[in-house]
């Protein structure tokens, strides 16, 4: 025998998502998620080998997110939306980290043999990513700086790449 219900329509399923305790759930479950997140980019600060101030300005733009998570409770309006843009945030930072730090790897890795404006190119696309940082300008100023020294580090890695390739012939 066949039946013609299909399940629960769109406002049966809109108000399930509006029982108190689920969404209450989804709050801590995404706070928990972000405190994770920052957690973790701390524990990736501590190991990087950016400079010392570098690693401070992120570390001290990961405090103020978690400070701002603490301060945060469900009953207040747009909560989960304030913890998905903290979320956000500390994406925008681990990709900040990561391109920051493989800056500096790469200008380990080439060491004197850099060309000068390679390196200028560079340390000024780092410098701007920091700044952005420690701005906390998130509109996708950070992103642009961001995909920008990315790109740079891609072409200094290709750099040292035919530097060191050229040194074992």
């Amino acid at each position: 025998m066949k039946t013609n219900a299909s399940g629960p329509n769109r406002l049966s399923r809109t108000a399930a998502k509006e029982v108190p305790h689920r969404s209450d759930e989804r709050f801590f479950a995404a706070k928990a998620d972000v405190k994770k997140l920052c957690e973790d980019l701390l524990h990736d600060l501590r190991h990087s080998p950016m400079h010392a101030p570098m690693v401070a300005d992120l570390e001290t733009a990961v405090k103020r997110i978690q400070q701002q998570l603490k301060d945060i409770t469900p009953d207040e309006p747009k909560a989960s939306t304030q913890v998905r843009d903290m979320s956000k945030e500390v994406q925008h930072l681990q990709v900040a980290e990561t391109w920051v730090s493989a800056t500096e790897r790469v200008l380990t890795r080439l060491g004197s043999e850099a060309p000068h404006d390679m390196r200028d190119a560079l340390l000024e696309a780092q410098d701007t990513v920091m700044w952005h940082v420690r701005a906390q300008s998130w509109n996708g100023e950070l992103t642009a700086a961001t995909t920008n020294l990315q790109k740079l580090v891609q072409e200094a890695e290709a750099e040292a790449a035919r530097a060191a390739a050229a040194a074992t012939w």
